[in-house]
């Protein structure tokens, strides 16, 4: 079961990555850096879960490559960047958090697309080049953007008098991510079908004929329920009704979760970004 613990540590790595991609897309100077610093400790305490299953996998492999050896140490810069991140946000020292935020975008950035080298077996010049990497961070983006907006969505339960133009950003983001992913895993299924390395179209074959269930179950799951729950969370902050936007937001983590773990699951199974 090696290729799934790698394949589900890297969510892990996705949803501490991807909620600093949130983090950056929210108003700084309209909410209070008590939320900053609490959304930044939960993501740095599910990096760090992340890293910690992740370092057997890099012992066994470590200096098999340069790209494995360069996806760990780009995973380490990560890891201690965000600790910065995290730890300047006690203090007044506004480069020094200016830098580590950007460190740990750039260089969680960079792991990512390394990490999405492992998982395929074609030419450098190949179409899975491409698509493997933008895949893996459009799933962070969504697993980031939906856990930020539930957790921004708690804050207005503790400060409700704030205005809700951050949590619209959000939410914004959350729904952009959604389409986003839907639409190009549509995209690269057919790019797949016509272009891909041979291995990748018999794995595609082999994903419809043996797992049309499991793969049916993370549309619906991941895709399709998000999607009408991002309808009803535009509707109860048009009321607005903060709780039951952060009641639904939740719900709505739930769906992205589960169809994100199934996802992780076929990847395990057929080495496909699904």
């Amino acid at each position: 079961m090696k290729e799934f613990s790698a394949s589900f540590l890297l969510f892990a790595y996705q949803i501490a990555l991807g909620g600093l991609f949130a983090l950056a897309a929210t108003p700084f100077h309209q909410l209070e850096r008590g939320f900053y610093k609490s959304t930044a400790g939960v993501l740095f305490a599910i990096g760090i879960l992340g890293f910690w299953g992740k370092l057997n996998l890099y012992g066994d492999s470590l200096f098999e490559t340069v790209p494995r050896f360069a996806e760990a140490l780009f995973h380490v810069v990560f890891i201690v960047s965000l600790g910065c991140y995290l730890i300047s946000l006690w203090s007044e020292k506004q480069k020094f958090r200016a830098r580590s935020f950007s460190c740990s975008l750039l260089s969680g950035l960079a792991g990512l697309v390394l990490s999405a080298h492992s998982f395929y077996d074609a030419p450098s010049w190949s179409v899975e080049t491409f698509v493997y990497p933008v895949t893996f961070i459009l799933s962070a983006l969504l697993l980031g953007t939906v856990t930020v907006g539930m957790l921004i969505g708690h804050w207005y339960l503790i400060d409700s008098g704030q205005s809700l133009d951050p949590f619209f950003r959000i939410y914004k983001f959350f729904v952009i991510a959604l389409a986003a992913e839907g639409g190009f895993l549509v995209f690269y299924s057919v790019v797949f079908y016509f272009f891909g390395a041979p291995a990748t179209i018999l794995e595609l074959q082999r994903l419809w004929l043996a797992h049309p269930t499991l793969l049916a179950s993370r549309v619906i799951v991941g895709q399709i329920a998000p999607i009408v729950l991002s309808w009803m969370i535009w509707r109860t902050l048009q009321i607005p009704h903060t709780m039951a936007a952060t009641g639904l937001f939740y719900i709505a983590l739930l769906g992205v979760f589960v169809g994100e773990i199934l996802g992780r699951q076929l990847l395990a199974l057929t080495s496909l970004p699904f």
